[in-house]
C-alpha cells in the first residue's frame, strides 16, 4: 500500500459535514437502544418471571455480542466498504423494532443480540469514514460529537422508556426506539457517501492483525477501558433498579435520576472533545475517568440526600464520559495507522470494554440475588475502574505534543514498506 495517513485524511470537502450528520443520527439511535431496557427491568422481570441475574443479560449479552463481533465486524467493514457496512449495521440495530412480537425472554434476547451485532459493525466502520473525510485536527472534535450523540440517546432512553411504557407497553417502547434506528439507516442510505481515497486504498490484509494486536497502545487502552466500562455500564444498568428496590423510588423517578448520568455525560464528552484541542494530550483524560468513576460513584449509591446525590451524579456523569472521545481518537493517532487498521484497533479496544460490560453487570446482578444487596457487586465493579488510570500512565502519549514528529516518521515508513 502506498496510501499514507496524510492522504487518507486530506479530504476537505464541505460534504463531510453531511456525512457526519448522518453518522450522528446512527450514533444517537445506537445510544437510544443500548440501555433502554435498564429502566424497564422490573416490568420485564414481571412479564417473564425471571430473576435479576437473568434480566441483566439484556444488557450483558448485548455487551458480550458487541465484544465478540467487533473484530470480525471490522474485517467485514473493510471488505464491504464503509457505506455498505453502515447500512447493514443500521438494519441489524433496527431489528429491535420487533420487540413487540417477542413473546418469550429468549426472543427478546435475540433482538438485543441483533442490535449488538449491528452496533459492532457501525462502531467498526465509522473510524475509517472519519479518517478519510476529516483532518487529524478535526478528529477529536468529531469523535466527541459522536460520543455526545450516543450519550444523548442513552439519556433520552432513560427518561422516555418508563414514560412510553405506560401507553405503549415496555415492548412497544423498545420497538419505537428500534424504528428510529431504521429511520437513521434510511437517511444514511440516501446521504452516505465515501471518498475517492476509499477506492484507491487496498482492503484488509491478514498482516494487519498482528500489527494491531501486538501494539502496546492498543493493548493497554483495551485493558484500561475494560476496567472503566465494566464499572460504568454496571452503574448505568443497575442504578434504576437500585433506586427502585433499595430506596423506594418509582420507576419514573429512578429512570430520571439515572438518566442524569448520561445527561451530565454530555458535558463530559464536550470537555473530552474540546479540551484536547487546546491541551493536546490524551492520557490525562483517561486518568480523570479511571479515578473519578469510583470516587464519585460513592455518593451516587450511598447518599440518598438530594444535595449530596445530585452533585455526585453530576461529577460521575462527567467522569464516565470525558475519556470516551479520547478512546476513539488514540487509535487514529498510533504511528503507522491507516484506514484498514484503524477499524480493527478501535474494535479491539471497544471489544475489551464491552466484554467487561457483559461480565461485570452480570456479576452485580448475581451478587444481588445471593446477598440481597447491590453494594458488594457495585463495590467490586468500581474497584476495576482505576485500571484505566494505571494503563494511561504506562502507555506512550499519542497526542500532538509528543506524537507529531513520530507520526510523520511513521508515515514515511508506511510509504516505503507498505501497510
Amino acid at each position: 500500500m502506498t496510501q499514507t495517513i496524510v492522504e487518507e485524511t486530506a479530504t476537505a470537502s464541505p460534504y463531510r459535514f453531511v456525512v457526519e450528520g448522518s453518522i450522528l443520527l446512527l450514533q444517537f439511535s445506537m445510544g437510544l437502544s443500548f440501555l433502554a431496557v435498564a429502566p424497564l427491568f422490573p416490568l420485564i422481570i414481571k412479564a417473564f418471571g425471571v430473576d435479576n441475574a437473568t434480566v441483566s443479560l439484556l444488557v450483558g449479552v448485548s455487551s458480550l455480542a458487541v465484544a465478540l463481533a467487533l473484530v470480525p465486524a471490522s474485517i467485514l467493514a473493510a471488505r464491504l466498504g464503509s457505506r455498505a457496512a453502515l447500512i447493514l449495521g443500521g438494519v441489524l440495530m433496527g431489528l429491535t423494532a420487533l420487540s413487540m412480537f417477542a413473546d418469550s425472554f429468549p426472543l427478546l434476547l435475540g433482538t438485543r443480540i441483533s442490535f449488538a451485532i449491528g452496533a459492532a459493525i457501525i462502531l467498526s466502520a465509522t473510524p475509517a469514514v472519519l479518517l478519510r473525510w476529516f483532518s487529524t485536527k478535526e478528529l477529536a472534535v468529531v469523535n466527541g460529537a459522536n460520543v455526545i450523540a450516543q450519550s444523548l440517546g442513552v439519556t433520552a432512553s432513560m427518561l422516555l422508556a418508563p414514560r412510553l411504557a405506560g401507553p405503549l407497553g415496555w415492548d412497544g417502547a423498545l420497538s419505537f426506539f428500534g424504528a428510529i434506528a431504521l429511520a437513521a439507516t434510511a437517511l444514511w442510505l440516501v446521504l452516505g457517501r465515501d471518498t475517492s481515497a476509499a477506492a484507491s486504498t487496498s482492503g484488509f490484509s491478514m498482516d494487519d492483525v498482528p500489527a494491531v494486536l501486538g501494539n502496546r497502545v492498543v493493548v493497554l487502552l483495551a485493558i484500561g477501558l475494560a476496567g472503566a466500562l465494566g464499572a460504568f455500564i454496571s452503574l448505568q444498568s443497575w442504578l434504576p433498579t437500585f433506586y427502585n428496590q433499595q430506596w423506594g423510588y418509582t420507576l419514573e423517578e429512578a429512570g430520571a435520576v439515572s438518566g442524569l448520568l448520561s445527561l451530565f455525560g454530555i458535558l463530559g464528552a464536550l470537555l473530552g472533545s474540546s479540551l484536547p484541542v487546546r491541551f493536546p494530550q490524551r492520557r490525562p483524560f483517561l486518568v480523570v475517568g479511571g479515578l473519578g468513576i469510583p470516587l464519585f460513584a460513592v455518593g451516587a449509591i450511598a447518599m440518598d440526600t438530594p444535595f449530596l446525590l445530585y452533585p455526585s451524579i453530576f461529577l460521575l456523569g462527567i467522569a464516565g464520559w470525558i475519556f470516551m472521545p479520547v478512546v476513539f481518537t488514540i487509535p487514529m493517532e498510533i504511528p503507522g495507522i491507516n484506514a484498514s487498521r484503524v477499524g480493527m484497533a478501535v474494535a479491539v479496544v471497544l471489544g475489551a470494554g464491552n466484554a467487561a460490560g457483559f461480565v461485570v453487570p452480570l456479576m452485580v446482578g448475581y451478587l444481588r440475588d445471593v446477598t440481597g444487596s447491590f453494594i458488594l457487586g457495585l463495590a467490586i465493579a468500581l474497584a476495576m475502574a482505576p485500571a484505566l488510570a494505571i494503563c494511561a500512565w504506562l502507555m506512550p502519549e499519542t497526542g500532538p505534543v509528543r506524537g507529531a514528529s513520530t507520526r510523520r516518521g511513521a508515515t514515511a515508513v508506511v510509504d516505503q514498506r507498505g501497510a
